[in-house]
């Protein structure tokens, strides 16, 4: 009965061994859940021949783990890359690889694993930590999974550049807590860091969703002011913030409110439930801490409870006389414009 079928290709595994020549491999990096005609398919034997003689050869296991990822072998790709890795010694894209495979089966508490073992590898990979933000969401360890979306925004340099997912995640967290008014603000960074997103019209409708789930307090972000400014591409501003001034240059493009190490001490701002993340500064990466002020103030334009960055280290990373930087935890409240000679800040209506 079974000869009868085998000839009709429906009994794969019964009788067949694998072959002598790729079994060495097979064995190695724990291949034997998948059928042997698949790993007798020809650019899958080619690389696992080659990884029989040479077990380091990292071309064949690459080639080999995308062939049976395109199969559906997703936890057998991860198991062979990670044992390679653990084998051959560090290959960072297969242990990114790995962690996306992982997730793909829904081993969620696997690919955070995997994850730590990347960002312990190259802790300023902005990559690295939104991989293990989407594992610890689909772990549901929500706290967890935000924590690692900010420490993304933490460390882009641009976040014109950002992929939109990012901040929709972070909203949607925000909104799973009822913490709507930061959903809003979440989308609004997303908006502001490209003038031609004014228009978006997924992000009009979003925002909307969130704001008519909660009024935001009238200290969420209040005010409006115009301010001439100097020419060239710096805008120098004096902020306040707990109300203590300080010298702030206004930067789009920094994801938050950025206070140097002495001038946080000097504002009061707490430190002891800070979370520890990396900053991407203009001198590189450097340790700091993420908290939150109670207020910062420009002229009469005021928000409270702002997301802080506060960098380690005596010296300010800004420059000789800047106390920090004025960023989109702050800006992304409100309505902001530019001219050669003036920039406004606004309530938004």
């Amino acid at each position: 009965m079974c000869a009868a079928l085998l000839a009709m290709a429906a009994c794969d595994q019964v009788g067949i061994t694998v072959p002598d020549d790729i079994k060495p491999a097979v064995d190695t990096y724990k291949l034997s859940g998948i059928s042997v005609s698949d790993l007798t398919k020809p650019d899958i034997r080619r690389a696992l021949v080659q990884l029989s003689r040479e077990a380091c050869n990292r071309d064949a296991m690459g080639r080999m783990a995308a062939q049976i990822d395109a199969l559906g072998y997703r936890r057998e790709s991860a198991t062979a890359l990670i044992g390679f890795v653990d084998r051959c010694g560090r290959a960072d894209g297969f242990l990114s690889a790995a962690a996306n495979d992982l997730m793909a089966v829904s081993d969620f508490k696997g690919a955070v694993d995997v994850s730590d073992r990347l960002i312990a590898n190259n802790s300023s990979e902005p990559q690295y930590y939104f991989d293990r933000g989407r594992a610890n969401e689909g772990w549901q360890r929500d706290d967890a999974a935000l924590s690692d979306y900010m420490q993304v925004l933490a460390l882009s340099t641009n976040l014109a550049s950002v992929t939109s997912n990012l901040f929709i995640r972070i909203a949607d967290l925000h909104a799973k807590a009822g913490r709507y008014c930061d959903s809003v603000s979440a989308i609004r960074m997303w908006v502001s860091a490209d003038p031609e997103r004014a228009d978006n019209t997924q992000a009009k409708g979003m925002i909307a969703q969130y704001a008519s789930h909660a009024h935001c307090p009238s200290t969420y972000a209040a005010g409006q002011e115009s301010f001439a400014r100097q020419s060239g591409n710096t805008i120098r501003v004096k902020a306040k913030v707990n109300g203590v001034e300080g010298v702030f240059i206004v930067d789009t493009g920094a994801s938050y409110v950025s206070l140097s190490e002495a001038f946080a001490r000097r504002v009061q701002v707490s430190t002891e439930q800070a979370k520890r993340i990396r900053l991407q500064t203009a001198n590189g990466a450097r340790d700091g801490l993420l908290a939150q002020a109670h207020a910062v103030k420009v002229g009469t334009v005021e928000a409270s409870d702002v997301p802080v960055s506060v960098a380690a280290g005596g010296t300010s990373p800004y420059g000789d006389g800047i106390d920090g930087l004025l960023g989109q935890s702050f800006l992304s409240r409100f309505e902001v414009s530019f001219t050669p000679t003036r920039w406004s800040i606004s309530q938004r209506s």
